[in-house]
């Protein structure tokens, strides 16, 4: 092993505060692996819930892996260390179970570069008896995880607090060998082995059949939590090497009620699911009580819409801390909520308007006017918060050239508003427009909807850039369209995209050349529109969404056309 990597490794360690380490003495050894940095992989809840519930079983052992740094690789070729683990620096090989979290399709690559750099083999049917049982959970697990079906031994599908303890039970009725252990977590509800299943395709492509062999189900049903005050999701190990290391972040309920058509989030965490005031209060009060730091920072799909927020405040600021939220919605600021926000200390806020007019925002179900932004934009200025941070999406269905000219029309009505003076007569700082790329999700109602492609995308961020050039305190922030082109492919995937993923991975990550010498069509799985007849690669799974429903809404979209000029 390096030692310069080892040193790392224990230096990470020492700054860290709440870091479980468990004797491995006859115990289940799990590797809980962030297919991310340290930084990204610690600022997430549910990767900490995770790790803090396996450890909460007397006969298991779980420690953190993550992706190396990208200047620590040729270090680990160099001296030929292979991913270890944060806890007791063991490589994975030791580990008898290896589980994936996974929050974004583009960290599939990281998934094969991990096993790869360990030694074990990509593709489930290629792994021996001795080598670890890989696994895969977290959001893209329940979305669709078809293209990494191909190197998973199982995928656990829906929220996990309950569902690991029964995985565990598997693990032993099994013996810990790999056929036998197949057998029993295919029984667990909730889990799916995709060796357990054929896919037939029809000759032009789509899908034909996914057939069950065996005791596997036909269908594939998400595990969801029945009461979310019998789990907290907080941070339970602080470090300040996280993106949000400096505050304690705190879950304040699951889903989002809004049925924005675009959301995936606010489809699969049906029904939305609140923390209760109490629960969150005594949660509070712990970690105030603890000295865990001066901030808190409140987490969910929609914080702003909590039913109880105005009591929540009251709480967070009578327990002497500040309060942080990392998005808002326009049309649910408060005056209270803002200033809370002020005395917290934010010198940004950030709301999510999605499109530039009113007419594409009802067509994408999310129905805020111009006047709630620009009102929304009067109460930050109101309070002192000197910068605006708003999101917004081009590609999306029905969108024309006039609603991508309007992000700029709106933008500097924005600026206008955010221009006056503050109470304190401060001048305004910053208008950040943050532009991304729609991308159709699976369980959503545009999970029809074709990619707008590339080039087109890039077309109309020019758009945009050219419509703001002469606003001096406005910046336009975007991805890549071709990152966005990359995660339409695999989000919409079915198993053949694994072809592209092992290519993308023995290329050192290089998915351009894979797609270059992959011999399927990209095209086909992003920018092509699907009939609602055709099977959709993730259609053997029940995540609590009603077809029928997203079919509803899909049509009730195509008729929000734009308005006919008046003569």
């Amino acid at each position: 092993m390096s030692w310069t990597l080892k040193k790392k490794a224990q230096s990470l360690l020492a700054a860290e505060e709440g870091t479980i380490r468990k004797d491995w003495g006859g115990k289940v050894a799990i590797a809980l692996v962030y297919p991310n940095t340290y930084a990204v992989g610690m600022s997430n809840l549910g990767f900490q819930t995770i790790y803090w519930h396996l450890n909460q079983l007397p006969g298991v052992v779980c420690e953190r892996v993550f992706l190396p740094d990208h200047g620590d690789v040729a270090e680990m070729a160099r001296t030929e260390t292979v991913p270890f683990s944060l806890e007791s620096m063991r490589p994975l090989t030791d580990f008898r179970l290896v589980g994936f979290s996974v929050t974004y399709e583009g960290d599939y690559l990281n998934v094969l570069r991990l096993l790869d750099l360990a030694g074990i083999p990509i593709r489930a049917a290629d792994r021996r008896e001795r080598d670890p049982l890989v696994l895969m959970g977290g959001v893209c697990a329940f979305s669709n995880p078809e293209p990494m079906a191909p190197f998973m031994d199982f995928i656990v599908v829906g929220e996990g607090e309950e569902l690991v303890g029964e995985m565990i039970q598997a693990y032993r009725e099994g013996g810990g060998e790999r056929e036998a252990v197949l057998d029993a977590v295919a029984r667990v509800p909730g889990v799916y082995v995709p060796a357990r299943y054929d896919v037939n395709y029809l000759a032009e492509g789509p899908i034909a059949t996914v057939t069950p062999r065996g005791e596997a189900p036909a269908m594939v049903t998400k595990r969801r939590l029945r009461d979310v005050n019998a789990f907290e999701t907080i941070s339970l190990v602080k470090t300040p090497h996280a993106e949000y290391g400096h505050m304690a972040l705190l879950e304040v309920g699951k889903g989002c009620g809004r049925g924005c058509r675009f959301c995936l989030e606010g489809q699969v965490y049906r029904p939305v699911r609140h923390r209760s005031p109490e629960s969150l209060g005594a949660t509070v009060a712990r970690i105030a009580a603890q000295g865990d730091g001066k901030r808190i920072g409140l987490v969910g799909a929609c914080v702003s819409d909590y039913p109880w927020i105005g009591e929540l405040l009251k709480t967070v600021e009578a327990s002497g801390l500040e309060l942080s939220i990392s998005s808002l919605r326009a049309d649910s600021l408060t005056p209270e909520l803002v200033a809370a926000l002020a005395r917290g200390g934010h010198r940004t806020l950030t709301i999510a308007p999605e499109a530039g007019t009113e007419r594409l925002r009802r067509a994408i179900r999310k129905a805020i006017t111009d006047e709630q932004i620009l009102t929304a934009c009067d109460l930050i200025r109101a309070n002192g918060i000197p910068n605006l941070k708003s999101y917004f999406m081009i590609g999306q269905p029905t969108e024309t050239p006039e609603d991508v000219e309007a992000i700029a029309g709106l933008a500097e009505r924005m600026l206008e508003r955010l221009r006056a003076l503050d109470p304190a007569g401060k001048p305004f700082g910053r208008l950040t427009l943050s532009i991304s790329s729609f991308v159709p999700k699976p369980w959503t109602p545009f999970q029809w909807a074709p990619f707008d492609g590339a080039e087109s995308l890039q077309a109309k961020l020019e758009t945009i850039k050219s419509g703001v050039r002469r606003l001096s305190t406005v910046r336009v922030l975007h991805e890549n369209p071709r990152e966005a082109a990359l995660q339409a492919l695999l989000a919409r995937g079915d198993r053949r995209v694994a072809g592209f993923l092992e290519l993308a991975a023995r290329h050192g990550g290089d998915w351009r050349r894979a797609l270059r010498e992959w011999e399927g069509d990209a095209g086909f799985y992003s920018t092509r529109a699907r009939s609602v007849d055709e099977r959709l690669p993730w259609d053997h799974f029940d995540v609590g969404v009603k077809k029928a429903g997203l079919i509803r809404e899909w049509e009730r979209a195509q008729a929000e056309t734009a308005p006919l000029a008046v003569s």
